[in-house]
Order: C-alpha cells, then sequence, then structure tokens
C-alpha cells in the first residue's frame, strides 16, 4: 500500500458519516468530468471507465440512504441519484457527454447544499458534542 492509499483509508476511516457522503459526491464528481471530458474528446474507452466509477460513487449514495428519518427527503435524493446513474449509462451507451453534463449539474448543486448541511453540522457539534452520536447523515 503506498502513502497516498494510506492517507485515503485513514481519512475515511476517520470521518464522520456526512464527510463520507461529501468524499464520495466528490469521487462521483471527478469522475464524471473525466468521463465528460473524453467523450468530448471521443475517447470511449476512458469515457467507460470513468463512467463506471462515476455509477460505483452513485450507487453508493443511493445505498447509503436511510428512509427512516425524513423518507419523503430521502425519496427525493433517490430519485435524484437515480436520474444521475441513468444519466451516466445512457451517456455511456450513447457517447452523449450532455448527458454528463446534465448529471454533474445535480451533482454540483447537490454538493453545495451539502456542503452548507455539513458547516451547519459542525457548528452544531461545536455548539453540544454530546449531541453528536448515532446521527445518520439524512437526519
Amino acid at each position: 500500500m503506498n502513502v497516498d492509499d494510506q492517507y485515503l483509508e485513514a481519512k475515511v476511516m476517520t470521518a464522520q458519516p456526512h464527510q463520507l457522503h461529501m468524499m464520495v459526491v466528490d469521487g462521483a464528481i471527478r469522475h464524471a468530468t473525466r468521463a465528460e471530458e473524453a467523450l468530448e474528446q471521443q475517447d470511449f474507452e476512458t469515457a467507460h471507465l470513468s463512467l463506471g466509477t462515476a455509477r460505483e460513487f452513485v450507487s453508493e449514495l443511493i445505498s447509503g440512504l436511510n428512509n427512516e428519518h425524513a423518507p419523503e427527503l430521502v425519496d427525493s435524493l433517490k430519485a435524484l441519484f437515480v436520474y444521475v446513474y441513468r444519466n451516466f449509462v445512457d451517456a455511456d451507451v450513447q457517447h452523449e457527454p450532455r448527458l454528463v453534463r446534465d448529471a454533474l449539474n445535480i451533482l454540483r448543486q447537490h454538493r453545495e447544499t451539502w456542503a452548507v448541511v455539513t458547516e451547519k453540522l459542525q457548528d452544531e457539534q461545536t455548539a453540544a458534542p454530546e449531541s453528536a452520536t448515532g446521527v445518520s447523515w439524512t437526519t
């Protein structure tokens, strides 16, 4: 295991659930951006591999949803992530960068929203650290 892998493993193992969510969103954005660029250059092999990895990240986002808290919000998020996933599948088949851009717009907006939520959670944990345990990232 190289130093970069060790650093990433340590970062993941010590992250709070809301931080892990952000890491997964960032991974999906990073790989989707690479796929979009590859599609624009008609490098279909790189696009295919990058879209596959982006889909894995989005699948992780979907599987991390917990509808025990705020089920309507979770259902809306799930629908958005399924749309993103489907766009990645269709972009891969159709070699259409526009579909990746549409999905990236959703992921980037979600990331901006999540950054605000994360900041608020950190502020609340600082104010009352004992209430931070046992909180799902969907609450």
